[in-house]
């Protein structure tokens, strides 16, 4: 779905199995987003550290989604299995595919060395950065220090520092920027606090801004107009539907932005009405 819906870079979570294994998994857990518990019950913890890998390809990975989001359910979702980061790299390579891959570090800290063996598989699959093109590999952390081991072992490849505070002020904006400069190229805030006055800081100091996680349309439009760079998204059919058109529409981009409104006020509407349903 990402490959066919026009975006820039695919956005991985890259943790480590028990057995050494590189896989892309969101949560450090597993009891959210599989039947892990069900699977082995008899396990005293579900952390994903303590899995093999091969105790990881039992689980049922997609089913969650089908039940959260009924109207965007599919039955192929039920058939999903965690991946390595090797086989991703062999299905969405960069050299040949165009799209970009944005690598987040998932509690690096739990991970020693995981820096040095996701570097290590990028020059092994030879996806290298190159002068005259967009990068092909972003990175994002929560941790500075992770970012740090990054910069010194692959320089080239820009990275992101990512921020969790839903509300934040301008005293502590300036200090994570101060962070930022020492360690990453650009600054991931969450949307909330993605202000206009913020972002102006941070190209000031030559830092790009991606506010993430933007899956609301009336999102798009308001960042767009605060210059955000990009944006981190769950819903990429709908940035690159956004993007397609407001360059349709040219000039007309205010009458586009009150359309999006008005079909995000209905998503909303809709929304509202499925949870009154489950409830």
């Amino acid at each position: 779905m990402a490959l066919e819906s026009g975006v820039d870079y695919i956005e991985l979570d890259v943790q480590r199995t028990k057995d050494g294994e590189l896989v892309i998994f969101h949560d450090t857990n597993l009891l959210r987003l599989t039947d892990a518990s069900q699977v082995f019950p008899e396990k005293k913890s579900y952390e994903l550290q303590n899995f093999t890998l091969a105790e990881l390809r039992q689980l049922n990975y997609g089913a969650w989604f089908n039940i959260s989001y009924s109207e965007r359910a599919k039955d192929s979702f039920s058939e999903l299995t965690i991946m390595t980061l090797q086989e991703v790299l062999e299905f969405v390579d960069p050299v040949n595919t165009g799209i970009g891959l944005a690598l987040e570090l998932k509690s690096p800290y739990l991970y020693e060395g995981i820096e040095e063996e996701i570097v290590n598989q990028l020059e092994e699959q030879k996806i290298d950065e190159k002068e005259s093109e967009p990068p092909r590999v972003l990175f994002l952390s929560f941790s500075p220090a992770s970012l740090k081991r990054l910069s010194e072992l692959r320089p080239d490849s820009p990275r992101i520092l990512l921020t969790r505070r839903n509300f934040v002020s301008p005293r502590r904006w300036q200090g994570w920027l101060d962070i930022t400069e020492e360690v990453a190229d650009g600054i991931g805030p969450k949307g909330h606090v993605s202000f206009p006055w913020y972002i102006g800081a941070a190209h000031k100091r030559g830092l790009f801004v991606f506010p993430y996680v933007i899956n609301r349309s009336w999102q798009l439009k308001i960042f767009s107009w605060f210059s955000a760079d990009g944006y981190i998204t769950d819903r990429p059919e709908m940035l690159a539907n956004f993007y397609d058109r407001v360059q349709e529409l040219g000039e007309n981009v205010g009458e586009f932005g009150d359309e999006i409104l008005e079909n995000d006020e209905q998503e909303s509407e809709q929304d509202s009405d499925e949870e009154k349903n489950n409830n």
